[in-house]
């Protein structure tokens, strides 16, 4: 798993050999023997694997699985991020402060090429502190999420994706 500056989750896509049904099967059984750890749900070839209730916090990750077959196996891909309701507030957030700065922007410099008051634009760099301060949360809350990452991964790499190989898009 790559990790860079500006990602904003974590992702991977492998192909196994083994039909979605043997996957989805190795799934029921990790999740069984793992239930004090980690939860899931499994809805035909998609696979949402949680912390467990007594131990999830705010910014706990949850790993997303597609199970797909292809004419060489089951392409997996893999997708860990948090919470749906708090990817979408983030993502509304910022929506909200990019287009903020647009209409500030657009008005500030038609004020200014108008030769009025342009203060308006005094606006644009508390917009864009307000997006940094989303951004330094975002990581924050990552690095929260670190160990449970590592341990969702921990449970799923040796039984399934041991033998899968990367796939190169």
């Amino acid at each position: 798993m790559a990790k860079e500056l500006f990602e904003v989750r974590l992702r991977f896509k492998k192909l196994a050999k083994e039909t979605p049904e043997e996957i989805v099967e190795e799934v029921k059984k990790i999740l069984a023997e793992n239930n004090d750890k980690i939860v899931g749900r499994i809805t035909h070839n998609h696979v949402r694997i949680r912390i467990a209730e007594k131990d999830r916090h705010f910014w706990s990750p949850q790993l997303s699985l597609n199970l797909e077959e292809t004419g060489l196996g089951t392409e997996i891909r893999g997708l860990y991020g948090p919470k749906p309701d708090i990817w979408l507030g983030y993502m509304f957030v910022y929506f909200f402060l990019g287009f903020a700065t647009l209409i500030v922007s657009v008005i500030g410099l038609s004020r200014y090429n108008l030769g009025l008051s342009s203060y308006i634009l005094w606006a644009i760099p508390f917009v864009l502190g307000g997006i940094f301060v989303l951004w330094v949360t975002s990581r924050t809350g990552q690095k929260l999420g670190q160990d449970e990452v590592r341990l969702i991964h921990g449970l799923i790499k040796p039984r399934i994706l041991a033998n899968a190989d990367d796939v190169v898009d």
